[in-house]
Protein backbone atom coordinates (compact mmCIF):
# COMPACT_ATOMS: atom_id res chain seq x y z
CA UNK A 1 0.00 0.00 0.00
CA UNK A 2 1.29 3.42 -0.92
CA UNK A 3 2.11 5.86 1.90
CA UNK A 4 -0.43 8.40 0.56
CA UNK A 5 -3.20 5.79 0.89
CA UNK A 6 -2.63 5.11 4.60
CA UNK A 7 -2.23 8.72 5.71
CA UNK A 8 -5.47 10.30 6.97
CA UNK A 9 -6.82 12.86 4.47
CA UNK A 10 -6.48 16.52 5.43
CA UNK A 11 -9.45 18.83 4.83
CA UNK A 12 -9.66 22.60 5.02
CA UNK A 13 -13.21 23.76 5.73
CA UNK A 14 -14.56 27.30 5.89
CA UNK A 15 -18.28 27.61 6.46
CA UNK A 16 -20.51 30.39 7.77
CA UNK A 17 -21.84 29.84 11.28
CA UNK A 18 -19.92 28.49 14.25
CA UNK A 19 -22.44 25.74 15.00
CA UNK A 20 -22.58 24.48 11.42
CA UNK A 21 -18.80 24.52 11.15
CA UNK A 22 -18.27 22.56 14.37
CA UNK A 23 -21.00 20.09 13.46
CA UNK A 24 -19.39 19.39 10.08
CA UNK A 25 -15.95 19.11 11.67
CA UNK A 26 -17.26 16.56 14.18
CA UNK A 27 -18.72 14.36 11.44
CA UNK A 28 -15.52 14.50 9.39
CA UNK A 29 -13.21 13.78 12.33
CA UNK A 30 -15.36 10.78 13.31
CA UNK A 31 -14.74 9.40 9.81
CA UNK A 32 -10.97 9.68 9.96
CA UNK A 33 -10.32 13.12 8.48
CA UNK A 34 -7.87 15.67 9.81
CA UNK A 35 -9.84 18.92 9.73
CA UNK A 36 -8.44 22.45 9.67
CA UNK A 37 -11.12 25.12 10.11
CA UNK A 38 -10.66 28.55 8.55
CA UNK A 39 -12.58 31.55 9.86
CA UNK A 40 -12.84 33.47 6.59
CA UNK A 41 -11.83 33.45 2.93
CA UNK A 42 -8.37 34.91 3.51
CA UNK A 43 -7.56 32.26 6.12
CA UNK A 44 -8.87 29.54 3.81
CA UNK A 45 -6.48 30.73 1.08
CA UNK A 46 -3.53 30.79 3.47
CA UNK A 47 -4.34 27.34 4.88
CA UNK A 48 -4.71 25.82 1.42
CA UNK A 49 -1.33 27.11 0.28
CA UNK A 50 0.42 26.13 3.51
CA UNK A 51 -1.06 22.67 4.07
CA UNK A 52 -1.67 21.34 0.53
CA UNK A 53 -4.89 19.60 1.71
CA UNK A 54 -6.52 16.58 0.14
CA UNK A 55 -9.78 18.52 -0.27
CA UNK A 56 -11.55 21.75 0.69
CA UNK A 57 -15.13 22.65 1.64
CA UNK A 58 -15.90 26.35 1.24
CA UNK A 59 -19.08 28.32 1.85
CA UNK A 60 -20.25 30.49 -1.01
CA UNK A 61 -20.58 33.43 1.42
CA UNK A 62 -17.38 33.86 3.45
CA UNK A 63 -16.15 36.96 5.19
CA UNK A 64 -13.57 38.87 3.17
CA UNK A 65 -13.44 36.60 0.11
CA UNK A 66 -16.32 34.36 -0.94
CA UNK A 67 -15.77 30.64 -1.43
CA UNK A 68 -16.14 30.81 -5.21
CA UNK A 69 -13.47 33.53 -5.45
CA UNK A 70 -11.18 31.54 -3.14
CA UNK A 71 -11.62 28.56 -5.45
CA UNK A 72 -10.79 30.66 -8.51
CA UNK A 73 -7.67 32.14 -6.94
CA UNK A 74 -6.39 28.69 -5.99
CA UNK A 75 -7.02 27.35 -9.49
CA UNK A 76 -4.99 30.26 -10.86
CA UNK A 77 -2.12 29.54 -8.45
CA UNK A 78 0.53 27.45 -10.26
CA UNK A 79 1.83 26.21 -6.90
CA UNK A 80 -1.54 24.80 -5.82
CA UNK A 81 -2.30 21.23 -6.90
CA UNK A 82 -4.98 21.56 -9.63
CA UNK A 83 -6.32 18.10 -8.75
CA UNK A 84 -7.36 19.16 -5.24
CA UNK A 85 -11.16 18.74 -4.93
CA UNK A 86 -12.94 21.92 -3.85
CA UNK A 87 -16.59 21.69 -2.78
CA UNK A 88 -18.67 24.86 -2.58
CA UNK A 89 -21.66 25.00 -0.23
CA UNK A 90 -24.51 27.49 -0.51
CA UNK A 91 -27.99 28.34 0.56
CA UNK A 92 -30.95 26.44 -0.84
CA UNK A 93 -32.31 26.89 -3.41
CA UNK A 94 -29.21 27.94 -5.34
CA UNK A 95 -29.63 29.53 -8.76
CA UNK A 96 -28.12 27.93 -11.86
CA UNK A 97 -26.01 31.08 -12.29
CA UNK A 98 -24.39 30.57 -8.88
CA UNK A 99 -23.73 26.91 -9.55
CA UNK A 100 -22.29 27.70 -12.97
CA UNK A 101 -20.00 30.31 -11.43
CA UNK A 102 -18.75 27.73 -8.94
CA UNK A 103 -18.00 25.16 -11.64
CA UNK A 104 -16.38 27.84 -13.84
CA UNK A 105 -14.10 28.69 -10.91
CA UNK A 106 -13.00 25.06 -10.75
CA UNK A 107 -15.25 23.57 -8.07
CA UNK A 108 -15.84 19.84 -8.19
CA UNK A 109 -19.23 19.98 -6.52
CA UNK A 110 -21.85 22.44 -5.28
CA UNK A 111 -23.88 21.36 -2.23
CA UNK A 112 -26.84 23.22 -0.76
CA UNK A 113 -27.64 23.60 2.92
CA UNK A 114 -28.54 21.66 4.94
CA UNK A 115 -25.78 19.28 3.88
CA UNK A 116 -26.50 15.62 3.29
CA UNK A 117 -23.46 14.39 5.23
CA UNK A 118 -23.84 10.77 4.12
CA UNK A 119 -23.65 11.79 0.46
CA UNK A 120 -20.87 14.28 1.20
CA UNK A 121 -18.74 11.58 2.83
CA UNK A 122 -19.19 9.29 -0.17
CA UNK A 123 -18.24 12.11 -2.55
CA UNK A 124 -15.18 13.00 -0.50
CA UNK A 125 -14.01 9.39 -0.60
CA UNK A 126 -14.34 9.34 -4.40
CA UNK A 127 -12.85 12.80 -4.93
CA UNK A 128 -9.84 12.22 -2.70
CA UNK A 129 -9.18 8.86 -4.33
CA UNK A 130 -9.24 10.64 -7.69
CA UNK A 131 -6.99 13.43 -6.39
CA UNK A 132 -4.41 11.00 -5.09
CA UNK A 133 -4.62 8.97 -8.28
CA UNK A 134 -4.06 12.16 -10.26
CA UNK A 135 -1.03 13.01 -8.15
CA UNK A 136 0.35 9.55 -8.75
CA UNK A 137 -0.45 9.89 -12.44
CA UNK A 138 1.61 13.07 -12.68
CA UNK A 139 4.49 11.27 -11.01
CA UNK A 140 4.19 8.61 -13.72
CA UNK A 141 4.39 11.17 -16.52
CA UNK A 142 0.69 11.36 -17.27
CA UNK A 143 1.09 15.12 -17.58
CA UNK A 144 3.19 16.68 -20.34
CA UNK A 145 6.00 18.49 -18.52
CA UNK A 146 6.44 21.18 -21.17
CA UNK A 147 2.80 22.32 -21.43
CA UNK A 148 1.16 21.01 -18.28
CA UNK A 149 -1.60 19.26 -20.24
CA UNK A 150 -2.63 15.63 -19.91
CA UNK A 151 -1.02 12.91 -21.99
CA UNK A 152 -3.33 10.43 -23.77
CA UNK A 153 -3.19 8.10 -20.78
CA UNK A 154 -3.94 10.99 -18.45
CA UNK A 155 -6.99 11.89 -20.54
CA UNK A 156 -8.23 8.31 -20.30
CA UNK A 157 -7.96 8.42 -16.50
CA UNK A 158 -9.82 11.73 -16.31
CA UNK A 159 -12.50 10.43 -18.67
CA UNK A 160 -13.12 7.55 -16.27
CA UNK A 161 -13.55 9.94 -13.32
CA UNK A 162 -15.74 12.46 -15.13
CA UNK A 163 -18.05 9.89 -16.74
CA UNK A 164 -18.61 8.21 -13.37
CA UNK A 165 -19.54 11.53 -11.77
CA UNK A 166 -21.73 12.70 -14.66
CA UNK A 167 -23.61 9.41 -14.73
CA UNK A 168 -24.17 9.42 -10.97
CA UNK A 169 -25.40 13.03 -10.87
CA UNK A 170 -27.25 13.09 -14.23
CA UNK A 171 -24.99 15.95 -15.38
CA UNK A 172 -24.06 17.24 -18.83
CA UNK A 173 -20.68 16.20 -20.21
CA UNK A 174 -18.82 17.03 -23.40
CA UNK A 175 -15.63 16.09 -25.18
CA UNK A 176 -14.03 18.29 -27.86
CA UNK A 177 -11.08 17.51 -30.14
CA UNK A 178 -9.39 20.53 -31.74
CA UNK A 179 -6.87 20.89 -34.52
CA UNK A 180 -5.31 24.19 -35.64
CA UNK A 181 -5.55 24.81 -39.36
CA UNK A 182 -2.54 25.21 -41.60
CA UNK A 183 -2.11 26.29 -45.18
CA UNK A 184 0.18 23.39 -45.98
CA UNK A 185 -2.04 20.49 -45.00
CA UNK A 186 -5.46 19.71 -43.62
CA UNK A 187 -4.50 16.41 -42.05
CA UNK A 188 -3.74 15.77 -38.41
CA UNK A 189 -0.40 14.12 -39.23
CA UNK A 190 1.14 17.58 -39.58
CA UNK A 191 0.89 17.95 -35.81
CA UNK A 192 2.41 14.68 -34.70
CA UNK A 193 6.01 14.90 -33.47
CA UNK A 194 6.21 11.67 -31.54
CA UNK A 195 4.31 9.75 -28.89
CA UNK A 196 5.59 11.85 -26.01
CA UNK A 197 5.70 15.32 -27.55
CA UNK A 198 3.43 18.22 -28.41
CA UNK A 199 4.13 19.78 -31.80
CA UNK A 200 5.09 23.49 -31.97
CA UNK A 201 1.84 24.27 -33.83
CA UNK A 202 -0.28 22.61 -31.13
CA UNK A 203 1.75 24.32 -28.40
CA UNK A 204 1.21 27.71 -30.06
CA UNK A 205 -2.51 27.08 -30.44
CA UNK A 206 -2.75 25.93 -26.82
CA UNK A 207 -1.07 29.11 -25.60
CA UNK A 208 -3.55 31.26 -27.54
CA UNK A 209 -6.66 29.31 -26.60
CA UNK A 210 -6.04 28.35 -22.97
CA UNK A 211 -7.48 31.59 -21.55
CA UNK A 212 -10.85 30.68 -23.09
CA UNK A 213 -11.14 27.28 -21.42
CA UNK A 214 -12.75 26.97 -17.99
CA UNK A 215 -10.65 26.01 -14.99
CA UNK A 216 -12.72 22.85 -14.56
CA UNK A 217 -12.02 21.69 -18.14
CA UNK A 218 -9.43 18.96 -18.57
CA UNK A 219 -7.07 19.72 -21.45
CA UNK A 220 -4.82 17.11 -23.00
CA UNK A 221 -3.68 15.57 -26.24
CA UNK A 222 -4.66 12.61 -28.33
CA UNK A 223 -2.19 9.93 -29.36
CA UNK A 224 -2.04 11.49 -32.84
CA UNK A 225 -1.06 14.90 -31.42
CA UNK A 226 -4.42 16.68 -31.60
CA UNK A 227 -5.72 18.70 -28.67
CA UNK A 228 -8.60 17.27 -26.60
CA UNK A 229 -10.90 18.83 -24.01
CA UNK A 230 -13.10 17.09 -21.42
CA UNK A 231 -15.75 19.59 -20.29
CA UNK A 232 -17.91 18.73 -17.25
CA UNK A 233 -21.32 20.37 -16.85
CA UNK A 234 -21.32 21.26 -20.58
CA UNK A 235 -23.95 20.37 -23.17
CA UNK A 236 -24.15 20.91 -26.93
CA UNK A 237 -25.01 24.61 -26.59
CA UNK A 238 -22.14 25.09 -24.15
CA UNK A 239 -19.65 23.58 -26.59
CA UNK A 240 -20.87 25.74 -29.45
CA UNK A 241 -20.65 28.85 -27.26
CA UNK A 242 -17.09 28.01 -26.23
CA UNK A 243 -16.02 27.44 -29.83
CA UNK A 244 -17.67 30.70 -30.95
CA UNK A 245 -15.91 32.68 -28.20
CA UNK A 246 -12.58 31.08 -29.03
CA UNK A 247 -12.94 31.77 -32.74
CA UNK A 248 -14.02 35.40 -32.10
CA UNK A 249 -11.07 35.99 -29.76
CA UNK A 250 -8.60 34.69 -32.34
CA UNK A 251 -10.19 36.80 -35.07
CA UNK A 252 -9.88 39.90 -32.87
CA UNK A 253 -6.24 39.05 -32.13
CA UNK A 254 -5.45 38.81 -35.82
CA UNK A 255 -7.30 42.04 -36.59
CA UNK A 256 -5.49 43.96 -33.87
CA UNK A 257 -2.10 42.63 -34.93
CA UNK A 258 -2.72 43.23 -38.64
CA UNK A 259 -2.58 39.52 -39.45
CA UNK A 260 -4.82 37.92 -42.02
CA UNK A 261 -7.98 36.54 -40.45
CA UNK A 262 -9.18 33.05 -41.22
CA UNK A 263 -10.31 29.78 -39.71
CA UNK A 264 -7.84 29.14 -36.90
CA UNK A 265 -9.01 25.65 -36.00
CA UNK A 266 -11.35 22.78 -36.74
CA UNK A 267 -13.30 20.99 -34.05
CA UNK A 268 -15.24 17.80 -33.51
CA UNK A 269 -17.26 17.15 -30.39
CA UNK A 270 -19.75 14.98 -28.58
CA UNK A 271 -22.01 16.36 -25.85
CA UNK A 272 -25.07 15.26 -23.89
CA UNK A 273 -27.33 17.07 -21.41
CA UNK A 274 -27.72 14.04 -19.09
CA UNK A 275 -24.89 11.54 -19.32
CA UNK A 276 -26.88 8.93 -17.43
CA UNK A 277 -29.34 8.82 -20.33
CA UNK A 278 -26.62 7.88 -22.81
CA UNK A 279 -23.81 6.20 -20.86
CA UNK A 280 -20.64 5.44 -22.78
CA UNK A 281 -17.37 3.78 -22.00
CA UNK A 282 -14.87 6.56 -21.06
CA UNK A 283 -12.67 5.95 -24.11
CA UNK A 284 -15.70 6.30 -26.41
CA UNK A 285 -15.99 10.02 -25.53
CA UNK A 286 -12.66 10.81 -27.14
CA UNK A 287 -13.31 8.47 -30.07
CA UNK A 288 -16.62 10.11 -30.93
CA UNK A 289 -15.23 13.63 -30.85
CA UNK A 290 -12.23 12.54 -32.93
CA UNK A 291 -14.51 10.90 -35.52
CA UNK A 292 -16.48 14.13 -35.84
CA UNK A 293 -13.25 16.07 -36.35
CA UNK A 294 -12.09 13.57 -38.99
CA UNK A 295 -15.25 14.25 -40.96
CA UNK A 296 -14.78 18.02 -40.71
CA UNK A 297 -11.15 17.67 -41.80
CA UNK A 298 -12.07 15.71 -44.91
CA UNK A 299 -15.05 17.87 -45.91
CA UNK A 300 -14.65 21.19 -47.73
CA UNK A 301 -16.79 24.20 -46.84
CA UNK A 302 -17.19 26.84 -44.18
CA UNK A 303 -18.56 24.67 -41.38
CA UNK A 304 -15.40 23.81 -39.45
CA UNK A 305 -17.03 22.38 -36.32
CA UNK A 306 -19.25 19.32 -36.12
CA UNK A 307 -20.88 17.24 -33.43
CA UNK A 308 -20.83 13.45 -33.51
CA UNK A 309 -24.62 13.39 -33.74
CA UNK A 310 -24.40 15.42 -36.94
CA UNK A 311 -22.37 12.79 -38.77
CA UNK A 312 -24.18 11.36 -41.82
CA UNK A 313 -25.46 7.83 -41.44
CA UNK A 314 -23.19 5.41 -43.24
Amino acid sequence: MQEAEIQPPVLVIATEGEWASRSLESVLVNHGYVVVRAQDGHEALASARRLEPDAMILDEHLTGIGGIEVCGQLRDDPNFDPATPIIITGSSPASRAVKSAAFAAGAWEFCTQPLDTDTLLLELTTFIRAKRASSMARSHSLVDSATGIMTPLGMERWAEQLTARASRNHEPLACVVLMPTTSSSSTSSSFVTGADNVSPRIAEFLQLSRAHFRRSDIVGRMSDGRLALLAPDTDDAGVQGMLARLRAAMTNRNTESGMATGNEFRAGYWAVRDFASAPLEPAELLKRAARALDHVTLSPGEDLAMGFDQLPLS
